[in-house]
């Protein structure tokens, strides 16, 4: 049940689940294509940031490559690895050949210069064991005592032949263009006699923003970076990041990787691939409000116009709802009207639908209604007359069994007991008829009862009956239907023993919460047609009747037992009926203890 102030007219009713069956399927349909939309975004930023990696990737896997095509081409030119040879040679047998230095001087920085013309701000340097050096920008000071002191360059010397060594971002060791690039990405080989003896190390450098150009950091928030495997910072447009560690560097696993992470209290993006280089890593940190920004605003413009229009058509809804309730309304009031005793007044709702029909139906009732009240008026007037005259001439019938008491005594006192028993039976029976208005009694009152009746059965024969009781404490106050035994009683008196002399015995008993009542006779029985005759009579359904009949003992009648104790029992109780011819019939009654709730 509803709280009274959550009860709705129909009107509003009608309204709410309108609104419920447009609103619900509505909300479920947004919720469930944003819920589509946002999967769909996040797998569409997923593919835009990888493709953007791959693109950035192989720009920068081409500068990579380009250093180390450089390194190989040192080391394996048969001119360049001669002159260097040669150099150590007489370095080591303290030889210096001051002519023919300058001129390998300039025939290697020439091979430098050639080969490295179209790679923009890319530094050669070719440090040999006796502290020389060539390269590929002459015209710069380098200061070979401070590079061979950098920690780096300790490692670098330390690697086998072939090898590359990584070395990674670096401040920028050539003096003369530090300013325009601070920070330079390396890597150093080391050139090595088969004696495994190093004779010069290769050391190859290209600007870091040449690498952090190729970054496109064009949405607010996002950050391109690229890291060395132990997750130091190499490239950048940021350049204060550069040789600080990456935060997030435990997050990235296996050569591509991309997934959605709560950073700065806000959702990212992290996006990792992995070049062929030195296991360097691009890595790409974007804001995934700012990634979607764009799909986002036109997703928000959409929904705001499915809202404004499903507004605008539940407002209509509403104002349709209204014009089409208001006869109904009208109907209320007026039934509200007639309710407090206005019955004068008419809806006047027409119409050719069934709210105009309902309200003709309805202002002609109110007309039958008022001419049935006059009706009613006239007869009630009559009746109250007649009513006046029969209680006028009623007696009462406390007066009669004053009387009947009073006659009993005299008898009595004359000496005649037996006519004395008679009246006071009579008595008893008349007023358990007449005063008693309850549908149910004990069984030991209903027992009373039968007796008085049996005793005045006995008075219009000559020939007496015997009643006998066998009952048990515990049935005797379990309630049974008034004068349910009877009508039993007066078919063994009239069909079992004939109007003569015998023997009606009544049992009862309890179990299993059930109430047994047994009432057998010694007459003379019944056949087996005879008997199943009754038992379908028995079981048969009478129509119903509009009222009792006027005498409460008699012409009851077997069949409406059976009815009786079908109304009130159902289905929960049962009638047996068995007879021997020259012996006896013996009814049986299985009720229940209780008697069900006619509620």
């Amino acid at each position: 049940m509803l709280p009274k102030g959550w009860k709705l007219g129909f009107r509003n009713k009608l309204l709410v689940a309108s609104l419920l069956c447009l609103l619900l399927p509505a909300s479920i349909t947004l919720y469930i294509s944003n819920s589509y939309t946002e999967h769909i975004l996040r797998s569409q930023v997923i593919q835009n940031e990888r493709r953007s990696l791959e693109q950035e990737s192989m720009y920068i896997s081409n500068l990579l490559s380009n250093m180390v095509l450089v390194s190989n081409y040192i080391q394996f030119d048969p001119g360049i690895t001669l002159i260097l040879k040669e150099n150590w040679q007489r370095s080591k047998l303290h030889q210096p050949d001051t002519a023919k230095n300058v001129l390998e001087f300039k025939e290697v920085t020439e091979k430098l210069e050639s080969v490295t013309s179209m790679m923009e701000k890319t530094f050669v340097t070719v440090l040999t064991s006796d502290g020389q050096y060539y390269s590929n920008y002459p015209y710069a000071k380098l200061d070979v005592g401070a590079l061979l002191l950098q920690p780096w360059m300790e490692k670098a010397r330390q690697q086998p032949v072939f090898d590359l060594y990584w070395a990674g971002v670096l401040d920028n060791y050539i003096p003369t263009v530090a300013q325009t690039s601070p920070q330079v990405l390396t890597i150093a080989r080391n050139l090595k006699l088969s004696s495994n003896s190093t004779y010069a190390t290769v050391i190859i450098s290209i600007a870091e923003s040449r690498i952090s150009q190729i970054f496109n950091d064009n949405r607010k928030g996002q950050e391109t970076l690229l890291i060395s495997p132990d997750g130091t910072v190499l490239a950048s447009l940021d350049k204060t990041r550069l040789g600080q560690p990456f935060t997030l560097a435990d997050e990235l696993t296996g050569t591509a990787d991309s997934r959605f992470m709560d950073y700065r209290n806000e959702q990212y993006l992290l996006s990792s691939l992995e070049i062929p280089y030195g296991n360097y890593r691009i890595v790409s940190l974007s804001p995934y409000r700012e990634a979607v920004s764009q799909i986002s605003a036109t997703h928000r413009w959409s929904t705001a116009v499915q809202i404004v229009s499903g507004a605008f058509f539940l407002l209509i809804l509403v104002l349709l709802v209204r014009q089409f309730t208001k006869p109904v309304i009208r109907l209320d009031s007026v039934a509200a009207r007639v309710e407090q005793g206005e019955l004068g007044i008419r809806s006047g709702v027409r119409g050719y639908d069934e709210i105009g029909r309902l309200g003709k139906s309805f202002d002609h009732m109110l007309d039958r209604v008022e001419k049935m009240i006059e009706q009613i008026k006239v007869e009630q007037a009559q009746k109250r007359k007649a009513e006046l005259a029969m209680l006028q001439s009623q007696i009462n019938p406390h007066f009669l069994f004053n009387i009947l008491n009073s006659i009993r005594l005299r008898i009595m006192m004359r000496g005649d007991e037996e006519n004395a028993e008679l009246l006071f039976s009579l008595s008893r029976l008349l007023r358990m008829t007449i005063q008693q208005r309850d549908e149910y009694t004990t069984l030991h009152d209903e027992l009373h009862i039968v007796r008085s009746y049996v005793e005045l059965l006995n008075f219009r024969q000559a020939d007496e009956v015997t009643l006998d009781t066998d009952c048990t404490s515990e049935s005797l106050g379990l309630k049974i239907p008034r004068f349910l035994l009877q009508p039993v009683i007066e078919n063994a008196y009239i069909h079992g023993l004939r109007q003569e002399s015998g023997r009606i015995l009544i049992r009862t008993w309890t179990q299993d919460s059930r109430l047994f009542i047994a009432i057998e006779d010694n007459g003379r029985g019944m056949d087996e047609i005879t008997l199943n005759r009754l038992r379908a009579e028995v079981g048969s359904e009478l129509p119903e009747q509009e009222s009792m009949p006027s005498s409460r003992l008699a012409h009851i009648g077997m069949s409406n037992v059976y009815e009786r104790l079908y109304l009130t029992y159902g289905s929960a109780f049962e009638v047996t009926i068995d007879s021997i011819p020259g012996q006896g019939t013996t009814f049986l009654f299985v009720l229940p203890e209780e008697i069900p709730d006619q509620g």
